[in-house]
C-alpha cells in the first residue's frame, strides 16, 4: 500500500538530499484529500441519512421557536422562566431570571427575537445532548467494555478542537443552526457521559447489593437506586454540558447560526462597540439565567465566568466539580444543638421599633398615591418633549409623568420594610431571609437616599410650571420613619453569626468601599443623558434664521438656489454637533450625580466600622454593614431610577448615559462590600438556661 505520494510532476527526484526539509513540501500523505473523498460519497449516497439526522434539529427548533416561543407574549415567557426558576432552585433565582430575561428584551430592537432563539437553540441542544449523554453514561456504568470503548471517543472530542470537525459538518447539513448545534453537541456532551458514569459507579455497592437481595430486577435497581443516588453527579453533567454548549455560541455564530450570537458576531464584524456591548450583556444574562437554574444542590455559585473557565479545564476530568459532600456535611450543625436551641423569642424592646419601621414603611409605600408633579413631568419632562407643559394636570408617584420608576421603588422599598416586620413579628428568625431586620435597614436607608436625591434634584428647565405634589415629601417622611425606627431596630435585634467574625481588620472591605466610591465619583462627572432630538439642537435664534433665509428665498427666487445650500451648509454644521450631553453635576441637567457621589462617600465612612477599624464588635460591624449596604441600595435606586423612568417615557432621541450606569454599578459595589458580613449573621439562639433566667415558658 502506497502511503507517500509524490507531488511533483517529473520521475526524478529534485538535486537535494532526502534530509532536507524541502523534501517535505515534494510528498505527503493524502489525507485531506481521503476526508474529501469520504464527504462527497457521503453527500451522494447517504442523503437520506442526513436527513434523518437533521430532522429532530428541525423539528424541535421550530417547535421551541417559531410555534411556542414567538407567538407568545414576552411577559409569559418571563412568568414562565419565573416559575422554572422557583421550581428548580429558589425564589430569588426564579426573580433573577425574570428580571434579566426582561432586559435583554429592552437592549433593543430585535434583541428579544434574539433571545429566544437564542434559549431555543440552548435548550436544543442540551435536551438532545441529555437524551443521548445519559444513556450513553449509564450504559458505560453497567457495561465495563462499553466504556472501554467509548472513553477514547470522549477524549478524543474533547482534545479536537471545534474548529476541526466544524467543516465536515458544515458540509454534511450546510450553514445554520442545525450544523451549529451538532456541533455544540459534539464539544458540550462529554462531561454528561462521564458524570453519569461515575455517579453510577459510586453508589455504594453494599446499597445495590441489598436491594438485589431483595429481589428487585435490575431494571428496578437502576431506577430506583442507583439513578436517585447519583442524581447531584447527572445534575453536575447537565450543568457543565450547558456552560460548555453557551460558550460554543461564538462558533454557532460563525457557522451561520442566528441568535445572541449571531448579533455579536455581526456587531464585531461592523466594529459597532453599541451593538457588541449591547449583545455581550444579553448574552452574559441568558447565560447566567440557565446556569442558575441548571445548579445542582450543594454547588458552589462562583461567578459566571469562572464556572465556565472551569467546564472548559476540567472536561477531561469533570469529576473534580462535584459537590463536596464532605464539606457540606462537616459544616452542618450538631444536631443536638438543633434539638436544645431555640430561635430568640421576640421581647417588648424589639417589638417598638420594628412597630415604627413597620409604620414608616407603610408610610413610604402609600405615598405614590399623593401627586408626585403637576404641571409638568419632573424627571420625564428631560426626555419627553409631550410632559413639558401639562397644565392643570397631576400626577401620582406610579404614573410616568409623576414618581416613574422613583415611585415604584418606593412603594416596594415600603412594602419590603413592612414585610420584614411583618415576618419577624409572626414568626420570628424563621422568614425568608431577606424578611430580616438588616433587610429592613436597607431597604429603608435606600428609599432615604433615593427620596433626598430626588427632592434636591434640578427640573427641567423646558418643564413649565412644574411644581412638586405632596407625595414625594410623604415618602421622605415615610423613609425617615422607617429609616429611624429600623436602625433603632437592628441595634436591640439578638442576632449572631454563624461562625465567628474575622479578629482582622477587613481593609479589603475598606478598599472596595473606596473604588465604588471613586466609580460614583466618576460616574457624577460622566454623562446621564443624550439628546438629540432635532428640537434641541435648533435653538430659537437658529430657528429664526432659518425662517429668515426661507422667506428671503421665498422673495427673491433667482437667488433660491443659493440661499437653500446656505441653509443645508447650516444644517449640516448643526449636525456635527448633533448631541446635547448632560453630565450628573451640570446646572443644565438634574444634579443627581452630586447626591449619589455624596452617598458613596457616606457609604465609605461607613464601611470603616463595617470592616472592625473601630472596634473588633460583632454586632456593630453587622450594624454598620447592613448601613453600608443600605447606602449602596439607594444609590443604585437613583441610578435604576433615571434610566427606566426613561426607558419607560423618553422620546426616540433622548437616551440616558453611561454616568447612570456608573451610579448603579457603584452602588452595587457598595453592597457587595457588606454581604460577607451580612450574610454570616441570622438570628440568634437561646438555649433552656437563657429561657429560664429572661422568665421565658414560665
Amino acid at each position: 500500500m502506497i502511503l507517500l505520494a509524490q507531488a511533483g510532476d517529473g520521475p526524478e527526484l529534485p538535486d537535494y538530499g532526502f534530509t532536507d526539509n524541502l523534501v517535505l513540501d515534494e510528498f505527503y500523505v493524502p489525507f485531506g484529500d481521503w476526508m474529501g473523498q469520504s464527504i462527497e460519497w457521503i453527500l451522494l449516497n447517504l442523503k437520506w441519512l442526513l436527513s434523518a439526522i437533521k430532522w429532530p434539529f428541525i423539528t424541535l427548533n421550530n417547535l421551541l421557536v417559531r410555534d411556542i416561543m414567538e407567538p407568545v407574549s414576552w411577559f409569559w415567557i418571563v412568568v414562565a422562566f419565573v416559575v422554572i426558576g422557583t421550581l428548580a432552585r429558589n425564589v430569588r433565582v426564579g426573580l433573577f431570571a425574570g428580571v434579566a430575561l426582561t432586559v435583554c428584551g429592552l437592549l433593543g430592537p430585535d434583541y428579544w427575537h434574539a433571545t429566544i432563539q437564542t434559549i431555543g437553540f440552548v435548550l436544543v441542544a442540551v435536551l438532545l445532548c441529555v437524551l443521548i449523554g445519559i444513556p450513553v453514561g449509564i450504559l458505560c456504568a453497567r457495561v465495563d467494555a462499553a466504556w472501554q470503548m467509548v472513553r477514547p471517543v470522549l477524549d478524543a472530542m474533547q482534545v479536537v478542537h471545534a474548529f476541526v470537525y466544524m467543516l465536515p459538518f458544515i458540509a454534511f447539513f450546510g450553514l445554520g443552526n442545525v450544523g451549529a448545534t451538532i456541533v455544540t453537541m459534539a464539544f458540550a456532551i462529554p462531561p454528561l457521559v462521564r458524570l453519569t458514569n461515575l455517579g453510577i459507579r459510586q453508589v455504594p455497592a453494599d446499597v445495590v447489593e441489598a436491594s438485589r437481595a431483595y429481589g428487585a430486577p435490575e431494571w428496578r435497581v437502576l431506577i430506583d437506586v442507583q439513578l436517585p443516588l447519583a442524581r447531584a453527579a447527572i445534575m453536575t453533567g447537565v450543568n457543565q454540558t450547558l456552560l460548555l454548549a453557551m460558550s460554543m455560541l461564538g462558533v454557532a455564530a460563525i457557522m451561520g447560526a442566528q441568535a445572541l450570537g449571531g448579533l455579536l458576531f455581526g456587531a464585531i464584524s461592523r466594529q459597532s462597540v453599541t451593538e457588541g456591548v449591547g449583545a455581550g450583556l444579553a448574552f452574559y444574562l441568558v447565560a447566567v439565567v440557565f446556569d442558575r437554574i441548571s445548579q445542582p444542590e450543594g454547588a458552589g455559585s462562583g461567578g459566571l465566568f469562572r464556572r465556565v473557565r472551569r467546564a472548559w479545564a476540567h472536561r477531561g476530568d469533570p469529576e473534580v466539580l462535584l459537590p463536596a459532600e464532605a464539606d457540606a456535611a462537616a459544616t452542618a450543625p450538631d444536631e443536638d444543638e438543633l434539638v436544645e436551641g431555640v430561635i430568640a423569642p421576640l421581647t417588648e424592646r424589639e417589638r417598638r421599633p420594628m412597630l415604627v419601621s413597620a409604620i414608616g414603611g407603610l408610610v413610604l409605600a402609600a405615598s405614590v398615591l399623593f401627586a408626585w408633579s403637576s404641571g409638568a413631568g419632573f424627571i420625564s419632562a428631560y426626555g419627553r418633549a409631550d410632559d413639558e407643559m401639562l397644565a392643570g394636570e397631576s400626577f401620582s408617584g406610579l404614573s410616568a409623568s409623576g414618581g416613574s420608576w422613583f415611585g415604584i421603588l418606593a412603594l416596594v422599598l415600603g412594602l419590603l420594610v413592612a414585610a420584614a416586620a411583618a415576618a419577624t413579628l409572626a414568626a420570628p428568625g424563621r422568614g425568608p431571609r431577606w424578611l430580616n431586620v438588616d433587610w429592613a435597614v436597607i431597604a429603608s436607608l435606600a428609599s432615604l437616599v433615593m427620596m433626598i436625591s430626588y427632592l434636591l434634584a434640578a427640573p427641567s428647565d423646558l418643564a413649565v410650571g412644574q411644581s412638586t405634589g405632596a407625595g414625594p415629601w410623604v415618602a421622605l417622611v415615610g423613609a425617615v420613619v422607617a429609616s429611624g425606627g429600623s436602625v433603632w431596630w437592628i441595634r436591640s435585634a439578638p442576632h449572631a453569626p454563624a461562625r465567628p467574625l474575622s479578629p482582622k481588620i477587613r481593609w479589603a472591605r475598606v478598599g472596595s468601599a473606596a473604588f465604588a466610591a471613586v466609580v460614583l465619583g466618576v460616574g457624577a462627572i460622566s454623562a446621564w443623558s443624550f439628546d438629540e432630538r432635532s428640537r434641541v439642537l435648533i435653538s430659537p435664534e437658529v430657528q429664526a434664521q432659518l425662517d429668515e433665509m426661507e422667506r428671503q428665498a421665498e422673495a427673491n427666487p433667482e437667488q433660491a438656489g443659493m440661499i437653500a445650500a446656505d441653509i443645508a451648509a447650516l444644517q449640516e454644521e448643526l449636525a456635527a454637533d448633533s448631541r446635547v450631553i448632560t453630565d450628573g453635576v451640570s446646572r443644565t441637567g438634574a444634579g443627581l450625580g452630586v447626591w449619589v457621589f455624596l452617598a458613596g462617600l457616606a457609604g465609605l465612612a461607613a464601611s470603616l466600622p463595617a470592616a472592625g477599624v473601630f472596634g473588633r464588635d460583632e454586632h456593630r460591624q453587622w450594624r454598620w454593614s447592613a448601613i453600608t449596604a443600605g447606602i449602596g441600595a439607594g444609590a443604585t435606586c437613583v441610578g435604576f431610577g433615571w434610566i427606566f423612568t426613561h426607558v419607560r417615557s423618553a422620546d426616540a432621541d433622548y437616551v440616558s448615559g453611561v454616568g447612570s450606569f456608573l451610579a448603579m454599578a457603584g452602588g452595587l459595589v457598595l453592597v457587595a462590600a457588606a454581604a460577607a458580613v451580612l450574610k454570616e449573621f441570622r438570628r440568634a439562639k437561646v438555649y433552656a438556661d437563657d429561657l429560664a433566667a429572661a422568665g421565658v415558658g414560665d
